[in-house]
C-alpha cells in the first residue's frame, strides 16, 4: 500500500535484487497510487528490473512508464533504455530471473553466489558494458585467487559470469562476449553401468521414457533433444539419425546417430501422440523432466547423477564398445578432440596399452639377449 506524505503518495517497499525503493508516485489520488504500485510490482515479477530500477533512480518518470505499460508500448520504451548503460546489479537480477525456469534450484543458487562475488568485485552500479570485458573478467579471476578461493570455486564463478555475458549479449547491452579462461581441473565423469541403466529406465514412468532413452542412447544434450521436430528424424532400415542444429559446427548442423532401440521408442512415441512434420518431438516442460529424473534416481538408488550425465553414460559405453574417438567426437558434437579424449580411458584401444608394448618387444626380438664373447683387443685388463 503506498504511503502518503503531505498530499502526495509514495511507494515504500523492498524489491528483490533492487533493495528498498522509496520514491514519489507523482499523484495525490489514492486509487491511482495503488494502480502505479501494482504496475511496478508486476514489472518486477516479469523480470523487468531495468524499468523498475530506472524509475527508482529517477531516470524514468513514473508517468512515462505508466503510459508505456497501459498502452502496450513497453518494448518500445525498453529499446530506448537499452541505448543507455545498464548497471551490473540490474543485469544480474534480470539474468537470474530469466534462467530460473530452466535450471534447478541448486544451479540457480550457484549462479547467484558467483554473481554476488562479481558484484562485490565490480560494484552494482557500474555498467555491464565496461565490466563484461576480457580484461575485467581476468582481473576478477585474479582477485578471487588472491582471496584464496579454490580453483573449482573460481571456475563456478566464471561460469556464472559467462551466463550473465550471454544474457547481456542477447539484450544488446554488450557488443561481444568476453574471453573467459577457466582453470584446468580434474574432470569426474559420472555415468551409469548397464544394470543401473535398466533400473533407471524401469523407474521412469512411460511418458518420460522416450526423451531419456534418446539422451542415454545418443549422447545428445538435453537442449538439443528439446529442440527436435519430427521432421528432423531420419529413421529407416539401415540408418537412424537425428539432424541437430549446432552453431558450434562449420555447417551449423550435425547428424547424431540413433541406436535401433531408441529409434523404435521414438517411432512409438510419435505414433502414440499422432505427431508429424514440424511438430515438436517433446513438449514436456524441462522442469517436469528434471523432477521425473530425480524421482527415478531415488527409486533406482542412484545418487549424484544429473540429466547431463546421460551424455557421459552414452560416451563411456560407446568408447568401451570401441568406437573410434574421432567418430565419438562427431556424435557428441565436440568442437575439440581434447574434450572427447576424456573418454579414452574407457576405450579398449587406449586402455590396454600393454599389448602395444608387447608388440614392440616382439619386434625388437629382445626376449633373450645373446651373450657375445668380448673381442680380445677390447678385453679388460
Amino acid at each position: 500500500m503506498p504511503t502518503r506524505r503531505g498530499n502526495r503518495y509514495y511507494i515504500d517497499r523492498p524489491f528483490s535484487g533492487l533493495g528498498r525503493i522509496h520514491r514519489s508516485l507523482r499523484t495525490t489520488n489514492a486509487t491511482r497510487a495503488r494502480t502505479l504500485e501494482a504496475m511496478l510490482v508486476t514489472l518486477h515479477e516479469r523480470g523487468r528490473l531495468d524499468l523498475v530500477q530506472a524509475f527508482a533512480k529517477g531516470k524514468l518518470p513514473i508517468q512515462q512508464l505508466a503510459e508505456a505499460f497501459e498502452t502496450g508500448k513497453v518494448p518500445k520504451l525498453t529499446r530506448k533504455l537499452e541505448h543507455e548503460d545498464v548497471p551490473l546489479g540490474v543485469a544480474v537480477g534480470q539474468a537470474l530471473t530469466a534462467i530460473s525456469a530452466d535450471v534447478k534450484k541448486a544451479t540457480q543458487t550457484r549462479y547467484k553466489q558467483g554473481l554476488d562475488h562479481f558484484i562485490a568485485f565490480a560494484g552494482p552500479d557500474e555498467p555491464v558494458r565496461e565490466l563484461l570485458t576480457s580484461e575485467k573478467v581476468q582481473e576478477f579471476k585474479a582477485k578471487r585467487i588472491e582471496g584464496r578461493a579454490a580453483r573449482e570455486t573460481v571456475n563456478n564463478d566464471l561460469g556464472a559470469v559467462s551466463v550473465l555475458a550471454s544474457f547481456c549479449l542477447d539484450r544488446g547491452w554488450i557488443a561481444a562476449r568476453p574471453k573467459i579462461k577457466r582453470f584446468k581441473t580434474k574432470v569426474r565423469i559420472r555415468y551409469l553401468e548397464p544394470d543401473q541403466v535398466r533400473l533407471y529406465m524401469a523407474a521412469l514412468r512411460p511418458p518420460f521414457r522416450p526423451i531419456h532413452q534418446l539422451l542415454i542412447g545418443s549422447g545428445m544434450r538435453l537442449g538439443e533433444a528439446e529442440s527436435l521436430r519430427v521432421c528432423d528424424l531420419r529413421i529407416g532400415n539401415h540408418e537412424n539419425r537425428a539432424i541437430i542444429e549446432d552453431a558450434k559446427t562449420v555447417s551449423g548442423r550435425r547428424a547424431a546417430y540413433l541406436p535401433g532401440w531408441v529409434a523404435r521408442s521414438l517411432t512409438e512415441h510419435i505414433d502414440d501422440l499422432s505427431l508429424s512434420g514440424v511438430d515438436s518431438l517433446f513438449t514436456i516442460p524441462r522442469r517436469t523432466v528434471q523432477k521425473e529424473h530425480g524421482r527415478a534416481c531415488e527409486i533406482a538408488g542412484i545418487h549424484d547423477y544429473t540429466i547431463h550425465d546421460h551424455r557421459h553414460t552414452a560416451a563411456v559405453h560407446l568408447a568401451r564398445a570401441g568406437m573410434p574417438l574421432h567418430l565419438l567426437q562427431q556424435q557428441l558434437g565436440h568442437t575439440r578432440i581434447e574434450m572427447t579424449m576424456r573418454y579414452a580411458q574407457f576405450h579398449p584401444q587406449y586402455s590396454d596399452v600393454g599389448t602395444y608394448f608387447d608388440k614392440v618387444e616382439e619386434s625388437f626380438g629382445l626376449g633373450e639377449i645373446p651373450h657375445f664373447a668380448p673381442h680380445p683387443e677390447n678385453a679388460p685388463d
